[in-house]
């Protein structure tokens, strides 16, 4: 049985010598090989935003309890800051997830005075801001308003690019092993690399 192996590998091991090979590649998307779907990450987004704002904003309504005030406030905050972001970290795009999330956390804080006037006096108190009246046309508010509308919009638009990246392994990880010239010998040379 030995002498088999033995025979094998020694055959195996001149065959390769007399026919080298060029290159031997091994590429593997980091997600494995299941797909994702447009549609998926889109519900997904959806739903994290929709349902965390109206679940947030009707606990806050509807209880008198602080602590499930509170908690309906910033899961509201959620939905309004992460919420379309999570279509994007479902297709493991995490750079357009995080640009969107940040457009949209500068323009909720530029409108943390309009509270009142958008969600009410009792969102307003449970959160201890908005002291004060302020009009929704203001610059500020305006600013606000169009980060707000701008992080949503990227992050919804962004979903066909960030499914197509993680299906096609835009982000992969490869290894090849390439022949190289030493001394007028031939020698694998072993490369990695990781594309983002």
């Amino acid at each position: 049985m030995q002498k088999t192996i033995l025979l094998l590998v020694l055959l195996f091991g001149i065959s390769s010598a007399a026919y080298p090979q060029s290159e031997v590649s091994i590429n593997r998307p980091f997600a494995g090989d299941q797909q994702k779907t447009v549609s998926k990450a889109r519900s997904i987004a959806l739903t994290n935003t929709v349902l965390s704002i109206g679940t947030g904003v009707t606990a806050v309504a509807l209880f008198d309890n602080n602590t499930i005030q509170k908690t309906g406030a910033y899961l509201t905050l959620y939905g309004l800051v992460v919420g379309t972001s999570t279509g994007n970290f479902y297709a493991e795009d995490y750079p357009r997830g995080v640009i969107g999330m940040g457009a949209r956390a500068v323009g909720t804080l530029l409108m943390v005075d309009a509270t009142r006037e958008v969600f009410g006096h009792r969102f307003a108190n449970t959160l201890n801001v908005d002291n004060e009246k302020v009009s929704l046309t203001d610059t500020k508010m305006l600013i606000g308003e169009g980060l707000l509308l701008a992080g949503f919009i990227y992050n919804m638009i962004s979903l066909n690019a960030s499914v197509e990246q993680y299906n096609t392994g835009g982000r992969n990880f490869s290894v090849n092993v390439r022949p190289t010239v030493v001394d007028d010998k031939v020698a694998p040379v072993l490369t990695a690399s990781l594309r983002f």
